[in-house]
């Protein structure tokens, strides 16, 4: 929870001979004692929580314990007291070994309390809770006349016991863990439930007894470990957001909003240079702009300003224009427009990535009476509130409405931001019932109604749980489902820092479970399933190979029948809905000439590709004599390389070599020489006899033609007008 106490807390951990004994291909205890330690230090880690953690083991060769001078032994402080981290997970995981000694489980609970009262009595000590966990299956031998000592340090220190083993306190021998073939909990294999021994009963007896005393907790491997398979995120205590609902010029009521849900993001990725094995840099950023330029010219902050698209122009604005363009608000406020019914604010409005809830200011009564009134009227009007929201006076200002939600303990406005015109999209779709093709039956109907009955989550009582309402078995409650990105993200995190040179592992088994269907409305499910599967008969279509309207259609000859056999489908992977909608082509364009040209002369016969070629020509010119500056440069070199690639297959060079002879000559007599210059730079030379066979140019030919400056590459100033300085002359 948001706002938790730093908390003390021992990890007690039983590491002795019946800890370790196990048959072949099965989990001992001690490996799954450790796999839950491990996924609790785990959910500290991610969570950042503040709490500090002492590991206690007990069943140890030698001894090493605050106590051990009064006859404590075999029983180690492994860690002292503090934050969770890698180097203690990485212990827990990976060394602690197993032992032949035993110990007695009530001492190292006296050990443990020692631990919690030293730290807790300490000076400057900041915990406000604390807590030992004992993780054993209470195998060893153990002494009853120190039991009720700890009793009494327990309720003294007010330490909350958890206490963790193979089965529940007082079961039987197959509670947990079940026969040979039922998987257990610990990733690292399978449990046995094995008939516990004497001494292990009495154990429990006597833990449950403590237990019952300091009013503690006992669970199982099965019941722990689903629980603990996820991580939980770092607690943070919400600050209220407090302002007036202001409702006409004289009536405002002071409330308080929090944030009820929001939506969740992990942390974000950070760069960082790896020195060596053990030492990391940030590296710093550097921001430079720079001009899109050939040397690409640096340009200062200071002579940067923002701008705004309009059209095919940036309009710039600066930051004196940016901040009369804001519209300022007298500060933050929380105002009321209007009132409408609840069916008039569709569903599929709501906008926003948070949703509050607003509650009465509790230091003001008279303002919690009025908002309790506001909330009841609106409640029983069936109506909301439209409001204007706006966070801080340089904020801009959202619309929103108010809907009045009560529970037994306290009563609040949920505010849900609302769209502007300019946020809303219209779509219409054509109504299946209107086509008989697609009307379903009433059959299909009582179908689809039965599978919606059967896959139900709602619990007994119908009523879905919200906040503290009890008593219902609802599936799949959203405020109990985590994030399954963020899990698998936190588990490959965690393998990664204890594993840095090892693959990445699988997805956990407790995850994939978690994004199943529950059993129960799988199993109530299946013959409506079989029942839609009848009503609802499902064919395999072939995509029809078709694609022309010839043979979609057919084609009526000139004695009006249709033809016996279609033409073969062309290769139609290419066409699109522009195509379509541009109709056929008959000439070269200037829109698309490139692709029109190549639609032209493909399978056409010579007659048609000369014809075809010749309208290339002539739109090559018109592109660059009708450019702009060089506007349509870029076009005409386009189609002047797929004119000369279409003529070097069909073997027709002279039509290109002639026409690029004329282009040469009309560029000498026009001001267009920069484009012979884009053609010496694409290297668009004469097509030689290297390229094709049936061309009558040399090789050198073809380069010397690039490096003839029969095309003047510059061009001389026009001379200024002289009527222009008389006009002006005129004009003064």
């Amino acid at each position: 929870m948001a706002g938790k106490d730093k908390e003390a807390i021992v990890i007690c951990l039983d590491v002795g001979p019946m800890m370790s004994q196990s048959p072949p291909g099965y989990s001992s205890d001690l490996e799954t004692a450790i796999d839950v330690i491990s996924k609790i230090l785990q959910r500290k880690l991610f969570s950042e929580s503040k709490d500090e953690v002492c590991l206690v083991l007990f069943g140890t060769p030698g001894t090493a314990n605050n106590l051990s001078d009064n006859g404590y032994d075999n029983i180690t402080e492994a860690r002292p007291m503090g934050m969770v981290d890698l180097d203690l997970l990485q212990y827990v995981k990976s060394e602690i070994p197993p032992s032949n000694l035993s110990a007695d489980f009530l001492d190292a609970l006296t050990v443990s309390m020692d631990i919690i009262h030293k730290v807790t009595d300490a000076p400057g000590s900041k915990f406000t809770a604390s807590r030992v966990i004992l993780c054993s299956n209470l195998g060893g031998e153990f002494s009853q006349d120190k039991q009720e000592n700890i009793i009494q340090a327990i309720k003294g220190l007010k330490t909350e016991i958890n206490f963790i083993g193979p089965s529940n306190l007082g079961g039987d021998d197959s509670e947990d863990g079940g026969g040979p073939d039922q998987a257990g909990p610990s990733t690292s294999g399978k449990r046995q439930g094995k008939p516990k021994t004497p001494q292990q009963n009495l154990g429990e007896r006597q833990m449950m007894e403590i237990i019952e005393e300091v009013d503690g907790d006992a669970y199982s491997f099965g019941d722990v470990m689903p629980l603990l398979s996820f991580f939980e995120t770092k607690p943070v205590r919400q600050t209220p957001w407090k302002c007036n609902l202001e409702i006409g010029n004289n009536l405002k009521v002071p409330v308080c909003g929090y944030i009820r849900v929001k939506q969740a993001a992990a942390k974000s990725w950070k760069s960082v240079f790896e020195k060596g094995a053990n030492k990391q840099y940030t590296p710093k950023g550097v921001t430079s702009f720079h001009l899109n330029d050939e040397e690409e010219t640096e340009v200062e902050g200071d002579d940067i300003v923002e701008g705004h698209r309009y059209g095919s122009d940036v309009i710039p604005i600066s930051k004196e224009d940016k901040a009369n363009m804001d519209y300022k608000l007298p500060g933050k406020m929380l105002q009321v427009l209007g009132f409408t019914k609840s069916e008039n604010v569709k569903r599929h409005q709501y906008m926003g990535r948070s949703v509050f809830a607003f509650v009465a200011d509790p230091n003001d009564d008279h303002g919690g009476v009025a908002f309790s009134a506001i909330v009841k009227a609106l409640y029983e009007t069936n109506s909301v509130a439209i409001v204007r929201r706006g966070a801080t006076a340089r904020s801009q200002p959202k619309l929103a409405c108010l809907v009045p939600h009560i529970k037994v303990k306290y009563e609040s406005l949920l505010f849900f931001e609302l769209p502007y015109a300019e946020d809303l999209r219209t779509y219409t779709f054509p109504s299946i019932t209107e086509n008989e093709k697609f009307k379903p039956s009433e059959e299909q109907l009582q179908a689809v109604d039965k599978l919606i009955d059967s896959m139900d989550l709602m619990g007994e009582n119908g009523e879905p749980d919200d906040d503290d309402d009890e008593g219902d078995n609802e599936m799949l409650k959203p405020k109990e489902i985590l994030n399954p990105v963020f899990q698998r993200l936190y588990q490959c995190l965690l393998h990664r820092a204890l594993n840095p040179n090892d693959t990445i592992q699988e997805i956990d088994e407790m995850l994939k479970a978690s994004l199943e269907r529950p059993q129960a409305v799988s199993a109530s499910s299946c013959q409506a399933v079989e029942e839609m599967q009848k009503v609802f008969k499902l064919e395999v279509t072939k995509k029809s190979e078709k694609g022309t309207g010839e043979n979609v259609f057919g084609v009526i000859n000139q004695n009006g029948d249709a033809p016996k056999t279609a033409a073969p489908a062309p290769d139609n992977a290419d066409v699109t809905m522009a195509d379509m909608a541009q109709g056929a082509i008959t000439e070269v364009g200037s829109v698309n000439p490139v692709s029109d040209f190549q639609k032209l002369v493909k399978d056409a016969d010579d007659t048609t590709f000369k014809r075809v070629c010749k309208e290339m020509q002539n739109r090559i010119h018109q592109l660059v004599l009708e450019s702009f500056g060089s506007q349509f440069f870029k076009k005409a070199l386009d189609c002047l390389k797929s004119l000369r690639t279409e003529t070097c297959q069909r073997k027709e060079p002279d039509l290109f070599n002639t026409f690029l002879r004329d282009t040469k000559q009309k560029l000498k007599s026009t001001s267009k020489t920069a484009f012979w210059q884009k053609m010496c730079t694409e290297n668009l030379m004469l097509i030689s006899e290297v390229e094709c066979s049936t061309s009558d140019v040399t090789e050198e030919d073809s380069k010397k033609f690039l490096q003839d400056q029969a095309a003047s590459q510059e061009v001389e100033m026009a001379a200024p007008d002289e009527s222009a300085d008389d006009l002006l002359d005129m004009m003064e």
